[in-house]
């Protein structure tokens, strides 16, 4: 389980209604990754060849399976934001090992990751 520095943190968009919790690094992602439950995500901020604004990662469980979604990350001016754009991919694993290690491979540095 994430240690108790981690930052608890209510997203303030308007058309959302759910909490995000702030993770800082990378030992702390690993374990968030390696314990989530299916009704759990982590979104990164990626550095993604291919994708707009480096892509966001999205990261999920459904059964044994965890699932990397990235998509293009778009900057809207009028709302001085970063949103969801299109261009999805996804990857499934059967483990955490082989998640983790496509993972680690799309991060950018300094790492910006929330699991809501």
């Amino acid at each position: 389980m994430p240690d108790e520095n981690t930052t608890d943190h209510t997203h303030t968009d308007p058309d959302t209604s759910y909490s995000e919790r702030s993770i800082n690094t990378i030992e702390d992602l690993a374990t968030f990754v390696r314990a989530m439950d299916q009704d759990e995500g982590i979104r990164i901020v990626g550095e993604v060849e291919g994708y707009k604004g480096g892509g966001f990662i999205f990261v999920a469980k459904s059964g044994d399976k965890y699932c990397l979604n990235i998509c293009d990350r778009i900057y809207d001016p009028s709302r001085k934001a970063y949103q969801v754009g299109g261009n999805d991919s996804w990857y499934y694993f059967d483990n955490f090992e082989d998640a983790w290690n496509k993972l680690k491979t799309l991060l950018h540095n300094p790492l910006e990751a929330y699991a809501y």
